[in-house]
């Protein structure tokens, strides 16, 4: 009984010391294998010297029969040898604690597993370098240049390297790779790993970083070059998988997913809004997209959506059919509607892909948006594309529910823009004294000074606005919801107009003055709308002579100021197929993926350190001493427990006895037999009363 009632006791400091002792004989032998100091039977940090005296001495004792060494022992002690007798290989050994050739070693003792003869292993086991030897390096960084690039705005990969790790030179060619891959999007460079070492030398950074050897990758976001805020990567050395990791957990890219002939159209083309246009890549060999395509897709992620197909002789007469894709690799532009796909094949370079999308994006009618108003004019809570000092701005609009109808005349719309221009697909008319015709040319003047935008409005999402500016009639086809297949997208233009600085200012005096004042303006308009309906034919130049009389009428005339506030953009949802379970903010060392493996990292790196094992038995002994110092006080209970227990309870009945008077408002004055009448007290009348 005494046993069972010891561990029960004493059960925690009993777990304590098994798990101290375990660590000591198990876990600690594990992470610090026997150094090759200790094989050669030497103090750490021996010279070369002693280290080719003990060699001598050791080898001399193999001569006789009876101190023949194993093949096992023989290729241990050899090692650590040649190891330690190169003064370079010894440098960096006493230096770092770590070994770039222990791959040699394992495939020697493979090599000779069932040879029972040491005398037949092949000398010397290393290859071993020399000072003169180096690696293919470029793009080589010193400890200053590394502290000088806080003021970069781009992220930088680094790879860490020693001219004498035979695992660098082999990943030579693959670094070059990464590099070419990266250039636009990050920088890259190496550092040597001694003076890496000296520019993190106050902290644990570098020790932690050479448990898996050289090469090692180190990445520092834009404007930091500390450890403090690097991140280390621990993954394959491989191309496909670095590239990955920076341009995902670094640079904070998206993925651009690769779709099938069959799930394209449901995973893809689904989930994507209907304005935007879709961009295909057709790729025949099935890698990832490059770093500066996933760049563009995230600079371009509300004009267009990005997808990868993998071309395949299979499906060839699929594409050829659908998209007029001969070969991969490839890339098609989709408008959607009733535009034909535009299709361009090669391998484009960055520049290449970002003219393209631009042309294509110029000659598209922007979207107006809640993140898109400001920046195109047409806001009334904003101020003009011209500038804050701009009175008076216009903004065309087209307005309906997506649909071919809406796209045809969104085409019109733009093609209206192009009349405005000296040639298309420009934004702004170089010489406003080429439109001679009169009639066009406030418009010209205006769209050359940025007064004029023309853009186009989802009647579905912005139905409220939609409203606001089209009367129910007019909105019946345009906005909110359909109603059969009846479709008619309306154009109308709006009149912007601020307040002068005179004004602005009465206007402040006067909200200053008047409470109620005050709470009219508040989220209010800073400029005045004016609408006005295009009902004419879907002819461009009659559209652009209206937008003349409207500009050149909104010019001279005095208008007076509308109070009216109207509708708020409504907030369109962030609809990126791509972005689902990939997408990572700037800050990427902030991710949770991230912030994982960094914490698994920090506490492996924690668990090996030799302190834990006597932190362990420290905890045994204060909790085996404070279980004790417990036990040993002398406790203040009754001596006769039932005698303790009955009068806890009639204190506890007299207490709730005192509650109930309390309650009840009587006192603790005596009560009298005439206070109260009995509940069953009888009147029982005398015979001589006078009651008939």
């Amino acid at each position: 009984m005494s046993i069972p009632f010891f561990l029960k006791k004493y059960w925690i400091p009993f777990l304590f010391f098994a798990a101290g002792l375990f660590f000591q004989l198990v876990v600690l032998p594990s992470s610090y294998p026997p150094t090759h100091y200790e094989v050669l039977k030497l103090g750490r940090n021996a010279s070369v010297e002693e280290v080719t005296k003990a060699y001598e001495q050791l080898s001399q004792n193999w001569l006789s029969k009876s101190g023949r060494p194993t093949v096992a022992d023989f290729i241990k002690i050899r090692y650590a040898f040649e190891l330690l007798s190169n003064p370079l290989l010894k440098k960096y050994y006493d230096q770092f604690g770590f070994d770039e050739q222990q791959d040699v070693l394992v495939s020697i003792k493979e090599q000779y597993r069932n040879e029972e003869d040491y005398t037949k292993v092949k000398l010397p086991l290393l290859n071993t370098p020399s000072s003169d030897s180096a690696i293919d390096a470029f793009n080589i960084l010193t400890r200053e240049e590394l502290m000088s690039g806080t003021d970069k705005e781009k992220p930088l990969l680094v790879q860490v390297y020693s001219n004498w790790s035979p695992r660098c030179a082999q990943f030579s060619d693959s670094w070059k790779r990464i590099a070419s891959l990266l250039d636009g999007v990050a920088d890259t460079g190496m550092i040597e790993v001694s003076d890496f070492a000296a520019y993190d030398a106050d902290k644990n950074f570098p020790k932690q970083l050479y448990h898996a050897g050289l090469p090692a990758l180190v990445a520092y976001p834009p404007s930091c070059r500390s450890s403090d805020c690097s991140m280390r990567y621990q993954g394959e050395l491989s191309v496909d998988a670095v590239v990955d990791w920076t341009s995902t957990y670094v640079l904070g890219l998206p993925r651009i997913l690769y779709y099938s002939k069959e799930t394209l159209m449901s995973k893809f083309f689904a989930n994507v809004a209907y304005n935007k246009v879709k961009i295909l890549f057709f790729s025949s060999t099935g890698e990832r997209a490059a770093p500066y395509l996933r760049q563009l897709a995230l600079k371009y992620s509300d004009y267009a959506a990005f997808a990868n197909i993998l071309w395949t002789e299979e499906d060839s007469q699929f594409w050829w059919n659908s998209l007029k894709v001969e070969s991969g690799p490839a890339f098609v532009i989709l408008k959607g509607g009733a535009v034909d796909p535009v299709v361009y094949h090669g391998l484009p370079s960055r520049s290449e892909v970002v003219k393209l999308i631009e042309e294509h994006r110029r000659q598209e009618l922007p979207q107006l948006r809640s993140d898109t108003a400001t920046q195109l004019g047409c806001d009334a809570k904003g101020h003009s594309r011209a500038g804050f000092d701009t009175l008076v701005w216009y903004c065309v609009i087209v307005a309906g529910r997506p649909s071919s109808e809406l796209t045809k005349m969104r085409e019109f719309v733009r093609s209206t823009r192009e009349k405005l221009t000296g040639y298309s697909g420009a934004d702004q008319i170089e010489n406003p004294g080429l439109v001679n015709d009169a009639a066009i040319t406030p418009a010209a003047v205006a769209f050359k000074d940025n007064r004029l935008t023309f853009a186009w409005l989802d009647g579905d999402v912005q139905k409220k606005l939609c409203l606001f500016y089209l009367n129910p009639e007019d909105a019946e086809g345009a906005c909110g919801p359909r109603y059969g297949d009846y479709e008619l997208p309306r154009v109308f233009i709006v009149r912007f107009q601020r307040r002068t600085k005179e004004e602005e200012e009465n206007l402040k005096k006067r909200t200053k003055q008047s409470a109620m004042q005050s709470l009219l303006q508040e989220g209010g308009n800073s400029a005045s709308q004016l609408v006005a309906k295009y009902n004419g034919t879907q002819e461009a130049d009659e559209v652009v002579k209206w937008i003349s009389q409207i500009i050149k009428d909104g010019d001279t005339q005095t208008i007076p100021f509308f109070d009216q506030k109207a509708p708020d953009f409504e907030p369109e949802e962030s609809n990126r197929a791509w972005a689902s379970g990939t997408r990572i903010v700037r800050s990427a060392g902030s991710g949770l993926v991230q912030k994982m493996k960094s914490v698994i990292s920090l506490v492996s790196d924690f668990a090996r350190g030799p302190w834990v094992g006597p932190a362990l038995f420290l905890c045994a002994c204060i909790t085996y001493g404070w279980i004790s110092l417990k036990s040993t006080t002398p406790s203040s209970q009754p001596t006769n427990n039932g005698q303790g227990n009955t009068r806890r309870e009639n204190d506890k009945k007299a207490k709730k006895t005192e509650r109930k008077k309390a309650k009840s408002g009587s006192t603790d004055k005596p009560v009298s037999i005439t206070d109260e009448e009995p509940k069953d007290a009888v009147n029982l009348l005398s015979s001589g009363s006078d009651s008939e």
